[in-house]
């Protein structure tokens, strides 16, 4: 196996020789040893050491890696049609569209298919500037939304925009309640005041376009909306003549519970972005909507030589078909509840494990003791984890969380071995702290 070293506070390794030396460190994998096989929850190293994925490879493979129906299409597709180019169609492409179109909440939906999620919150935005005629958009406060340019407008992380064009000035920022300080729904009227105001500034910066955000903010700790300020944000966004833009890319088809957020909420988004578990591990993502809507951007504008790839469309189809009939959606709720209660009953035999949270197959907890968010405890737990053969991402607001996001399709032995090191890292990260305080 590659040689790796070992950050003793991360307990993030990264590879001293192969191809770990040649690829540049910005897109450098950091986590864990090289895998070569994978299976379920299973990533396996060449000589057949299994590690379990609490990341589903960034939250794709919500239905387990290598899902033999998943593999078997892609397969299949490889040996009638790999590629057409985007502006040459295929059946792959036909029957992947229809397949969403049908699950959607659209009544005459039009799904425009991108090759990466930030691919997908570009062609929303050229989407709802053509339907409205304006510029400006409203964003928030720990988004996360892509790193191309047009996404990372949006995007909070100011370390991602470092290096990356100027900011655009049509882009405001908002304040969403924080879920893990008490309840969302008591704090609507406040957040409305505030949502109004950049609203108020998009307008004078070129008219408000769409509001765009993230129903769960995943990447900054899985910090889900309340149902109470979707709507909110919703009523606001029609009043201004704006396109309310919802980046389901990693919550969508199932993985936080729910087919489509708009089952919970009374108006029904103008845009919704797909991604992840739609290809379960292909690249391939989308922009779903009504057809008049979608059709307000000219033919040509939004192209790319790979969206809509047969391989890929083919794979996604699978995953559709296999969300709606082994009820993903289902599935990944109990499966949240359930470790909602395993991580609650650690959490009272460790105090500092704070805020503990669930949506559908999405979990975290923050590591707040003496009071005050600790990322270098969190960084304990998720370097423990890893020499217990679990790999787990940190993150949050404050790099204080520790996501838990493994396959929503779980066999019960994975599952209690999933919790069971869970506990093993947590142990050990309070006792290489040397404190144990609460």
């Amino acid at each position: 196996m590659t040689d790796l070293v070992t950050d003793a506070a991360a307990g993030v390794r990264g590879r001293r020789d192969g191809a770990g030396a040649v690829e540049a460190r910005s897109t450098g994998s950091t986590l864990g040893p090289e895998f070569s096989t994978g299976s379920g929850p299973w990533l396996h190293t060449e000589d057949g050491t299994a590690w379990f994925d609490g990341t589903s490879g960034s939250g794709a493979a919500t239905l387990g890696h290598q899902h033999p129906e998943v593999t078997a299409a892609a397969v299949a597709q490889l040996g009638r049609l790999t590629h057409t180019g985007c502006k040459v169609g295929s059946d792959a492409r036909t029957r992947m569209v229809e397949r969403i179109g049908a699950l959607s909440p659209y009544r005459e939906p039009a799904v425009l298919p991108t090759a990466t999620g930030a691919e997908a919150v570009e062609s929303a935005l050229k989407i709802a500037r053509a339907a409205t005629g304006h510029q400006a958009v409203v964003a928030f406060r720990h988004g996360y939304h892509g790193k191309t340019a047009g996404a990372l407008a949006l995007t909070w992380r100011p370390e991602f925009k470092t290096y990356s064009a100027p900011q655009p000035d049509h882009v405001v920022t908002a304040e969403l309640p924080d879920p893990r300080v008490g309840d969302q729904a008591d704090g609507v009227a406040c957040f409305a005041a505030g949502l109004a105001a950049a609203l108020d500034a998009a307008d004078r910066r070129g008219g408000t376009a769409a509001v765009v955000l993230e129903p769960v903010q995943v990447t900054e700790g899985v910090l889900p909306v309340s149902s109470a300020i979707l709507d909110e944000i919703a009523r606001q966004t029609h009043s201004r003549g704006a396109l309310l833009v919802l980046d389901e890319i990693y919550t969508g088809l199932g993985r936080a519970g729910r087919l489509f957020t708009a089952e919970l909420m009374t108006r029904t988004p103008d845009l919704t972005l797909l991604g992840k578990t739609l290809g379960n591990g292909f690249p391939i993502a989308a922009v779903v909507g009504e057809r008049a809507v979608l059709d307000a951007l000219p033919p040509s504008v939004q192209t790319s030589t790979f969206s809509g790839h047969p391989v890929s469309c083919a794979a996604a189809a699978a995953v559709v078909d296999i969300v709606e009939r082994q009820d993903v959606a289902g599935r990944a709720r109990a499966l949240g509840e359930r470790l909602r209660a395993d991580l609650t009953e650690l959490a009272a035999r460790h105090p500092w494990m704070h805020a503990v949270r669930t949506v559908g197959a999405l979990a975290a907890f923050d590591c707040v003791p003496d009071g005050r968010f600790d990322p270098v405890l969190a960084k304990a737990v998720t370097g423990a984890a890893l020499r217990e053969r679990l790999l787990l991402f940190g993150g949050g607001p404050e790099g204080a969380s520790v996501k838990i996001v493994p396959p929503a399709l779980l066999e019960e032995a994975d599952y209690r071995w999933l919790v069971e090191r869970i506990a093993t890292a947590v142990t050990q990260a309070e006792q290489a702290d040397g404190s144990g305080r609460t």
